[in-house]
């Protein structure tokens, strides 16, 4: 069985990972909670990485860190590729990564950049 105290920490810490990633992202809560499909106060709960909004929220972080890697690190290179326009993704990476589909297709294609790197 597993023990109570270590699903806590995981739900914290995964909840704790995905605001970090959202700001550094420069993508508030509202737009978090449409990325993980629930509302704002899923971050007061906390969210369980066995649940379907822990899957997409550790999507988004696999995102993060495909992005850190691609931009250094540069917190303003990575708000600035999120919220333009992207021929090669066919949209605006922040609205799409709201969506399921849109989420899957910008980490597809940031997995596949950074391969190339």
């Amino acid at each position: 069985m597993a023990n109570p105290a270590l699903k806590d920490d995981k739900t914290a810490i995964l909840t704790k990972s995905l605001r970090k990633a959202g700001q550094q992202l420069g993508l508030d809560q509202a737009s978090l909670g449409r990325v993980i499909g629930r509302d704002r106060s899923a971050f007061r709960r906390g969210i369980d990485p066995e649940s379907k909004e822990g899957e997409l929220a550790l999507l988004l972080i696999r995102c993060y860190r495909s992005l850190f890697a691609l931009m250094g690190g540069d917190p303003e290179q990575m708000r600035h590729w999120m919220t333009t326009q992207n021929l090669h993704t066919g949209g605006i990476p922040a609205q799409q990564v709201q969506s399921v589909q849109g989420l899957v297709e910008v980490m597809a294609y940031l997995d596949a950049i950074r391969g190339k790197v």
